[in-house]
């Protein structure tokens, strides 16, 4: 999901309404990249969402999930309609929640270790995938400037060391002009691409440019070309009022010891 204001703004993953993704764009090593620590202490100064509500789909190869999503400073929160599923997603730069709950009065529950890496549903969209958890890495190494579709930027490999990933490494691109995430991919140990995101179109909504189509694909190892493919769509939204801005609350009230030491079983959420 993307967002502009004043400044632009990141929901999910940064993208730019303006360029598509090129597939096989190769970081030149001979222009570097200014100091890792600036560039990310820039990317969380920019990392603020507006409040508002979306309205749209998620679309998998079998199924299409209606959902409604509301926005507030760092928080995201998906609520499937017509399940008994939403899922909270709150990025800061020490650390990422991720909680589902299958009841509006019921608490939040923390989604934890491996458990992360597990697919939503039937869809190419995994837990982890929703946190950027890859942008605070220990091991990142600059690959220098690059060009995606004409709009200068910086890659980075990042690596989890110790820390549970579906992925070996993921290969990421922020703007220079904007300082936002522009593409991502996931690879696996032998350094074969497995995940690809790409946005297809954007909209405007307010002052704001919001994702219209995003598309999110799973690759077999070794192959070029996706085994299968899910779509967010978002059809409508409008900003929260002031009044609904107040009551947007969307912390799912956890302290960082509490959620590290959780280990749910969320089987009950994935079909995959």
């Amino acid at each position: 999901m993307v967002f502009w204001g004043k400044r632009l703004l990141l929901i999910l993953f940064f993208l730019n309404p303006y360029y598509l993704f090129s597939l096989w764009s190769k970081p030149n090593p001979d222009k570097p990249s200014p100091p890792l620590e600036f560039i990310q202490g820039r990317f969380w100064r920019n990392f603020r969402l507006k409040d508002y509500i979306l309205k749209g789909s998620i679309q998998a190869a079998k199924d299409t999930y209606p959902i409604t999503l509301i926005l507030h400073d760092r928080s995201m929160e998906y609520h499937f309609i017509g399940l008994p599923l939403q899922i909270h997603v709150e990025i800061n730069p020490d650390n990422t929640y991720v909680a589902y709950k299958n009841r509006p009065s019921e608490p939040w529950q923390p989604i934890t270790g491996l458990n992360r890496t597990k697919h939503i549903l039937n869809t190419d969209i995994s837990y982890e995938d929703l946190c950027l958890d890859f942008i605070r890495w220990d091991k990142i190494k600059p690959l220098g400037t690059d060009s995606i579709k004409t709009l200068s930027c910086w890659a980075f490999d990042a690596y989890p060391g110790s820390i549970l990933s579906a992925y070996a490494k993921v290969r990421y691109w922020i703007a220079e002009e904007y300082y936002a995430l522009l593409r991502v991919e996931g690879y696996n140990k032998e350094g074969q691409i497995i995940k690809r995101l790409d946005i297809n179109s954007v909209q405007r909504i307010g002052d704001a440019y919001v994702i219209k189509e995003m598309q999110i694909a799973t690759i077999p190892p070794g192959k070029t070309l996706s085994s299968s493919k899910t779509y967010i769509q978002i059809e409508e939204g409008r900003p929260a009022s002031a009044k609904e801005s107040e009551n947007l609350d969307l912390s799912p009230q956890l302290d960082h010891e509490e959620y590290t030491a959780s280990g749910l079983s969320v089987e009950s959420m994935n079909k995959k």
